[in-house]
């Protein structure tokens, strides 16, 4: 039996989908330049990863070079303080580069330069607003107002660094610092906010038992601020 004619066109065959080698041979301009951006990619942070190693490495060993013209016996301050100061301006931003400034600031203290060692502490805690050495910074910087006998700003920068660190003991001696400065510069209020803050703090249980021997001074003690 045969098929009528029904005068329909006949569909026309669709193209055969490229190979894989028909599209690569076609696309094999981009296929490189996106193998070589790649490339490129992975050999520009191989360079950073070493970079940053490298210089991790040499901050280290010069701030152990500077270390050794303070060594007991017969210590080179003078040039200590240079080498320390290089360190911490090269190297600002890495861990050696903030002990080295940490270094230089108690070596001004402790020539009694308290207005020097408070200047550039100031300049270092602004570049190190966070990470492993930014408490440490803030609460020598209270230090050196201590010193200077301005113990108000002492006291703030002991809170600051008590708000940097994670180890709640590291905290909770800070605060009593802060405390303690608050009470010095008269400003009983804030101070007793502090101590009321580490009476209640179960994790420094000899802190806890000073702060509510502090309170019991305030109480008796008129209000000045």
């Amino acid at each position: 039996m045969t098929t009528p004619d029904t005068g329909a066109v006949a569909p026309a065959r669709q193209p055969k989908a490229e190979s894989f080698m028909d599209w690569f041979h076609v696309n094999s301009k981009l296929v490189t330049v996106a193998g070589v951006v790649v490339l490129v990619a992975i050999a520009g942070a191989w360079y950073y990863q070493t970079a940053k190693t490298r210089k991790l490495q040499n901050a280290d060993k010069q701030l152990l070079l500077a270390k050794q013209s303070l060594q007991p016996g017969n210590p080179n301050v003078q040039l200590a303080e240079s080498d320390l100061g290089k360190v911490a301006e090269r190297y600002s931003g890495t861990p050696a580069g903030a002990e080295a400034g940490m270094l230089l600031a108690q070596l001004k203290l402790e020539k009694g330069d308290n207005q020097g060692a408070v200047t550039y502490l100031k300049g270092l805690a602004d570049k190190l607003s966070s990470g492993p050495n930014a408490s440490a910074v803030r609460g020598l910087l209270g230090d050196a107002y201590s010193q200077l006998d301005k113990p108000a700003d002492a006291a703030a920068e002991y809170e600051r660094a008590a708000g940097l660190t994670a180890m709640p003991n590291e905290k909770a001696f800070l605060l009593a610092k802060a405390g303690h400065a608050y009470m010095a510069a008269g400003k009983h209020a804030e101070a007793r906010r502090v101590w009321e803050g580490l009476a209640a703090n179960q994790e420094s249980p000899a802190l806890a038992a000073e702060a509510r021997v502090r309170l019991g001074e305030l109480v008796a003690s008129p209000a000045k601020g």
